[in-house]
């Protein structure tokens, strides 16, 4: 379950009570203020940012119209709902014009109250992500570059990959963030052996805009250049990130940093699509076994069916020196695409720098695997990107 949607009654006092015990049967919805009148109800947003002012327009004080106009001024963040009595359609219509989400009519029914609650919160929250994302487009230089590691499969070393593309970029001078989007279970942090105050999912729970002053409060600097933004520290925190965080705090990353590296969960969610949607390169990490192979395949075909261009999938083979049967030209058949860069494999020293909260290029940079990946960080910084894109919107397969 993510953030509550928070809710401010306006109403008289037998009303409130009323619509607070209905509300009281939803889990995702909180009542966080009351209010007698519009006046009182501007009074109270001066100190909170409701999503939902349920209000009722024929109150005293202030004509209803006139409140739902105010309110609009005071707190244009906040959708209001008409709960009232009054039934004449071009009223009903007035009150639309003014600035009113949805009217409903008293003795509300509950599951019609909390369906409106609901679907005007996130039309609203669409809204402000189309906004907020158009606006951090708008304001990006062209340079930056948001490069999203993803497989099918766990364990085949893509966070180490991610972790140490991200530190060989920042030990180059470039400004880099890394982000932890495996929500659940993410070791970017131990990785790197860093302990951050704040995570994602605290970040997720900000009420106001985020944006770089806000972000940097939940950055945790880990070396010189070097940013991340750490994964929940426990696995049920993961709901309070949805889907509309992640595109706004990438964009906004995309502003100050000159590489976001991204490190995916393995599952083929909405949060995964989300990230793929914002990144201009997507590195997928295979390795020579079968399971791994016939997963990112699989992946990769729902990727397609979806209508993602994979024109800006790298193909990065992990272990390459593995024997184990398989040969690198296998990898190639089987994903249908040839080879962005390859990296040997050497247990021990990975292990023994994970071990130590070290990315193995730190350990010891002349070591072949580190040169490997500085010499991919090169080729990465000559090839100019292609942002991953689709044609067709993941909730049509999904039939939503």
């Amino acid at each position: 379950m993510g953030k509550p949607i928070q809710v401010m009654i306006v109403d008289e006092e037998s009303s409130r009570q009323s619509l607070g015990l209905l509300l009281q049967r939803a889990s995702d919805i909180s009542v966080i203020a009351e209010a007698n009148d519009a006046n009182e109800a501007v009074q109270r947003l001066a100190v909170m940012t409701p999503d939902i002012i349920l209000m009722d327009a024929t109150l005293p004080v202030m004509d209803g119209l006139e409140s739902i106009e105010k309110i609009g001024r005071e707190c244009p963040g906040c959708s209001v709902i008409v709960v009232s009595v009054q039934d004449d359609v071009e009223y009903v219509r007035r009150c639309m014009r003014a600035g009113a989400k949805d009217y409903l009519f008293k003795p509300v029914d509950v599951d019609v109250l909390l369906s409106s609650i609901r679907d005007v919160y996130d039309q609203n929250a669409a809204r402000k992500t189309r906004d907020t994302v158009a606006t951090l487009s708008e304001q990006t230089t062209g340079q930056s570059r948001i490069l999203a590691f993803m497989s099918a499969k766990g364990g085949v070393g893509k966070t180490t990959l991610a972790v140490n593309t991200a530190v060989a970029f920042a030990e180059q001078g470039r400004n880099v963030a890394l982000v932890d989007l495996n929500l659940q279970f993410g070791d970017c942090s131990l990785c790197l052996n860093a302990k951050p105050a704040r995570t994602i999912a605290d970040l997720a729970r900000e009420t106001g805009d985020i944006d770089m002053h806000v972000l940097d409060r939940y950055l945790s600097l880990c070396s010189p250049n070097l940013y991340l933004l750490a994964a929940p520290k426990r696995p049920e925190e993961a709901e309070y990130v949805q889907v509309q965080d992640i595109r706004v705090i990438l964009q906004a990353l995309r502003k100050r940093f000159d590489y976001v590296i991204v490190d995916t969960a393995p599952v083929a969610d909405e949060l995964f699509f989300a990230s793929l949607e914002t990144a201009d390169e997507c590195f997928m990490v295979s390795t020579l076994n079968l399971a791994v192979l016939k997963n990112n395949r699989v992946l990769l075909d729902l990727l397609s069916e979806l209508g993602y261009d994979l024109q800006s999938v790298r193909h990065v083979l992990n272990r390459s020196n593995a024997k184990n049967g398989l040969k690198v030209k296998d990898v190639s058949k089987v994903l249908q695409g040839s080879l962005y860069w390859e990296l040997d494999n050497d247990f021990h020293f990975v292990e023994t720098a994970m071990n130590e909260g070290k990315a193995f290029v730190d350990k010891d940079k002349h070591h072949r695997l580190s040169r490997q990946i500085y010499a991919l960080t090169a080729k990465v910084d000559e090839d100019r990107g292609v942002r991953m894109s689709r044609r067709n919107p993941l909730k049509r397969l999904l039939g939503r």
